[in-house]
């Protein structure tokens, strides 16, 4: 696993929040009280490179380190953290413990609950699960909810449980009460599965919050209603679960991270933006529809902004949707033209460098009406091979089922494959998708998927990345520890 080092953080921000600048200027940075000054420049500055912790574009929660891929398993009612080493091809259960069955929370890699909600990534030599509240979050005893929930369940019997003694569907229904009540916070996995700690969080944060991580703290933005439509950004420290803040502009957003500075994006009007519960929604709406988008790099530590470009506002909340990802310092888009009868077409995909300021068609046209780019970031390590953005996976369909579909475009060459293997699976014709690209240049991908004990598993392989965009199925089979 690679290396961060670690730092602290100093006392909390306390900020002030303010509404966004003029169009032509960058956003002006909120005021701070003199207890904030005082603590911005006590600060340390963030301990390493940002990277990712959070997105949509793989299978499942994994983490990639470059040498290895770490996972959540899933069980009757718990989880268990896994680790795939890329050099020996194997996955094994993360815990050291002599003798361990890792069917109890005496493992350090066990997990209640059914996983849903998790974030799992490494920081220095620790490997983190990041828990918050949950969606259904339970705040009652678990003698309420056992009446509330567990007796009606001892009567029906749900599907799949069927066969479960009493004393074992009570368990059960104990680890998805402890999911479902726990405060927000980290399991920290230690010595490669030796031990484990757990923090809370100072304050209870939900779900979509924290996607950013520099090594010693995760990073986000929160919306509790207190700012109108101005979000205030997070930051937990990983030692402690300390919460502390920094200030954000208003409708501004979190969109990637590069380097030790945020990617956000922010609507710039020619007037500035009034809380829309005070000027009313119909006039905040139409401000919207006549602005641009601003995307920015921003410094949590100092509230410095460094304004990146500024596109035009589509017509959404953050008039971002047109923007796909950040990886290797280019920002990738759809570009969409008007129509003269009416609407727009998606015309293209294209990226900007913010390092020379230029842009650069990858597709055009597209080829498949169908096909478009999954949005989120590489969830990996900052400084491993699969940050520079060489492959970008796209998918798509042609059986309105799902995406079935899936094409490699190698952004070095230009070349696009469509790619031809398929997953053993019950439906067939679903196409491969890479979920890893290791550091010796090889995918991590779905071979199959079996009915296991505990529902649907996926069969993993390695294969190289250019002998698998040649066609080849030429798997090395990732063995079970």
């Amino acid at each position: 696993m690679k290396k961060l080092f670690s730092l602290g953080l100093a006392a909390a921000l306390t900020l002030s929040l303010a509404a966004c600048a003029p169009k032509e200027e960058s956003p002006a940075v909120p005021e701070t009280t003199a207890t904030a000054e005082v603590a911005a420049a006590e600060a340390a500055v963030p301990a390493g490179d940002f990277y990712s912790i959070s997105s949509t574009y793989v299978n499942s929660p994994g983490f990639n380190t470059g040498d290895a891929w770490y996972s959540l398993e899933n069980h009757l009612g718990y989880c268990l953290v896994t680790k795939t080493d890329y050099a020996t091809a194997t996955r094994r259960v993360l815990c050291s413990v002599p003798g361990c069955a890792h069917d109890s929370e005496s493992c350090p890699a066990w997990l209640p609950g059914r996983g849903t909600s998790l974030e799992i990534f490494t920081a220095g030599d620790a490997v983190y699960v990041y828990h918050p509240v949950p969606t259904m979050n339970y705040q009652g005893s678990w003698d309420n909810y056992y009446a509330e929930v567990v007796e009606p369940k001892l009567q029906e019997r749900p599907a799949g449980l069927e066969n479960l003694t009493e004393e074992e569907l009570v368990a059960y229904y104990k680890n998805i009460y402890a999911e479902a009540s726990a405060p927000s916070g980290f399991y920290c996995i230690e010595g490669n599965g030796a031990s484990r700690k757990n923090v809370e969080t100072s304050q209870n944060l939900r779900q979509g919050i924290l996607r950013w991580c520099d090594g010693t703290a995760l990073y986000g933005q929160s919306m509790d209603g207190t700012n109108g439509s101005t979000p205030t950004g997070c930051r937990v420290d990983l030692a402690d679960g300390s919460v502390t803040t920094f200030p954000m502009v208003q409708e501004e957003n979190i969109v990637g991270a590069q380097g030790t500075k945020l990617l956000t994006t922010h609507p710039v009007t020619d007037t500035p933006l009034a809380d829309p519960n005070e000027i009313g929604w119909d006039v905040y709406w139409s401000l919207l529809q006549n602005s641009t988008v601003e995307y920015d790099w921003l410094d949590p530590v100092t509230g410095e902004r460094t304004k990146v470009l500024e596109r035009p506002h589509d017509g959404s909340t953050f008039g971002n949707m047109d923007f796909f990802g950040l990886r290797d310092g280019k920002l990738y888009f759809e570009d969409w033209t008007p129509l003269e009868e009416g609407g727009s077409q998606r015309n293209a995909y294209c990226a900007y460098n913010t390092a020379t300021g230029q842009w650069q068609d990858l597709l055009r046209p597209i080829p498949d009406a169908s096909m478009h780019l999954p949005y989120g970031n590489v969830v990996a390590l900052p400084e491993i091979a699969a940050q520079q953005g060489q492959y970008l996976w796209f998918t798509g369909s042609d059986n309105g089922g799902g995406e079935n579909l899936a094409w490699v475009l190698d952004t070095q060459s230009g070349e696009l494959t469509a790619v031809q293997q398929t997953v053993e699976h019950e439906l067939p014709g679903w196409a491969v998708r890479a979920v890893a690209l290791t550091d010796d240049g090889r995918f991590l991908v779905p071979t199959a998927q079996q009915q296991g004990e505990y529902g649907p598993v996926y069969v993993y392989g390695l294969i190289d990345a250019e002998a698998f965009l040649q066609g080849s199925t030429d798997y090395t089979p990732i063995a079970e520890e």
